[in-house]
């Protein structure tokens, strides 16, 4: 399966705003490790979300909102 990891600027709930960091090809918890993986090499001043691959039509760089984030419960 395919995943993004988005640096998270806002959150409500499940829901997230941030920009692209990564694709991940993997499961839900090898892309969740990454995640913290990512948020550890930024001395933890960053959170990481897991959510489905973003669509390509769009530039990776923009500013993405109200991406159902999936590792919610981490």
């Amino acid at each position: 399966m395919k995943f993004s990891l988005i640096n998270v600027q806002a959150s409500t709930g499940p829901l997230v705003n941030g920009y692209w960091l990564q694709d991940h090809i993997g499961t839900l918890a090898s892309a969740t490790a990454r995640a913290r993986v990512l948020e550890a090499a930024n001395s933890d001043k960053i959170d990481v979300a897991v959510v489905e691959e973003l669509s390509t039509t769009t530039p990776a760089f923009s500013y993405w909102t109200n991406l159902i984030r999936m590792d919610f419960d981490s």
